[in-house]
């Protein structure tokens, strides 16, 4: 007999992102202020017991391939780990716009993940493997496996250190005329940097003094390294321009290409929200939200 579960998987904003330069590996060394907030996909599992492992997505056809997807990766490698042979489909509903440095694949896979270990508590891997598996799957995807709603994420995405949660209104501005790819944005960021020998980033002790104060004094302390080399600047300085007079912390998420408002107030987060709209109309897709506590 089949058996259903399903769980919400909830998209993160960078509220600072500073990126060092690669490893050998290639791999980059992050420092960055992680919350989630209250857009989500809804992962549905269908599962029965199988002589064989195997594994169906539906939801994501217009996005990747069928087995081009962190659903299928994360499915695999936990069987692979030592998870028992099920037979898995898997639907995404999926709400949280792709390429946006929101991490909506990765939230996927955390979900998915967390699900596979509940249902099979026989097979569930010890944590430390599970946090192996994790990290193969996306760098991103050992902060949601967590289940913080606010994290200081730093080395390559697998320590994870909880911070207390800043419940605030959010919006979220997406453009519908480009995305962004999180391997281009790292070669141009690479590239910018071709003759550097390192880079700046704020003490830990530092960063989490800044992350206590009110959110307009953010301002010019939290950043994000992307911005600086994006090559659709035009754009995000035109949402700077629209904000001029705009109460609280703004950014743009991940990579990119997601743009985001947070505030105390939340009359400020309503009124940004019709000057962007007036402003760029349907260039942009907007999701008024918050930070989860």
């Amino acid at each position: 007999m089949d058996t259903v579960c399903s769980r919400p998987a909830h998209a993160k904003i960078n509220l600072h992102l500073a990126v060092g330069l690669p490893y050998p590996d290639g791999y980059h060394p992050i420092q960055s202020l992680f919350a989630l907030v209250g857009l989500s996909d809804t992962i549905t599992l269908r599962w029965k017991e199988s002589e064989t492992f195997d594994v169906q997505v539906q939801g994501l056809e217009a996005y990747c391939s069928p087995k081009d997807n962190t659903l299928t990766k994360a499915a695999r490698l936990w069987h692979e780990a030592g998870g028992s042979t099920l037979h898995l489909e898997i639907k995404c509903d999926k709400q949280i716009p792709v390429k946006a440095g929101l991490g909506g694949g990765s939230s996927d896979a955390a979900s998915l993940l967390a699900m596979l270990q509940a249902i099979d508590s026989k097979h569930a891997l010890p944590a430390q493997v599970l946090h192996s598996v994790a990290l193969q799957v996306g760098s991103d995807v050992p902060f949601f496996l967590y289940g913080y709603s606010a994290a200081l994420v730093t080395g390559k995405g697998e320590n994870v250190a909880p911070l207390d949660s800043r419940p605030m209104p959010a919006l979220l501005v997406m453009p519908t005329f480009f995305d962004v790819s999180t391997s281009s944005a790292y070669r141009m960021l690479d590239e910018m940097r071709l003759n550097q020998e390192n880079v700046y980033m704020p003490g830990i002790q530092e960063l989490l003094q800044i992350y206590e104060k009110p959110s307009h004094k953010w301002r010019g302390l939290l950043y994000n390294d992307f911005q600086s080399c994006s090559s659709n600047g035009a754009f995000y300085t035109a949402l700077e321009t629209v904000a001029k007079e705009y109460e609280g912390f703004f950014g743009m998420s991940g990579s990119g290409a997601c743009w985001f408002f947070v505030s105390e107030d939340a009359s400020q987060v309503h009124d940004v929200h019709a000057d962007v709209v007036a402003a760029f109309g349907p260039r942009v897709r907007c999701w008024i939200t918050h930070l989860m506590s």
